[in-house]
């Protein structure tokens, strides 16, 4: 029975630990940032663009990158049909 609620105790501890350092390294910079957008033509072809990062990273240049990707696609004619960004 020791052995439980120590087991427990650590658990508990472990998680208030994880759950306050993952918040202090977002409030100085560390982060994630994740974007996928799908595109398709007229003949049904599909293309992927997509952009991640995790820790420090420059986000404008990562997004002037995903940008352009969708840019030259829909230059060539694709349409944008699915479209998941998110950013911690």
């Amino acid at each position: 029975m020791r052995n439980v609620v120590s087991l427990i105790v650590l658990l508990a501890f472990g998680f208030v630990v994880y759950s306050q350092s993952s918040e202090l390294a977002y409030k100085f910079g560390f982060a994630e940032l994740k974007k996928v957008a799908v595109l398709e033509n007229d003949k049904k072809i599909k293309v992927k663009c997509d952009a991640y990062a995790w820790g420090f990273f420059d986000e404008i240049k990562l997004e002037n990158r995903f940008q352009k990707c969708l840019n030259d696609y829909q230059a060539q004619g694709y349409t944008l049909i699915v479209d998941n960004s998110t950013s911690s």
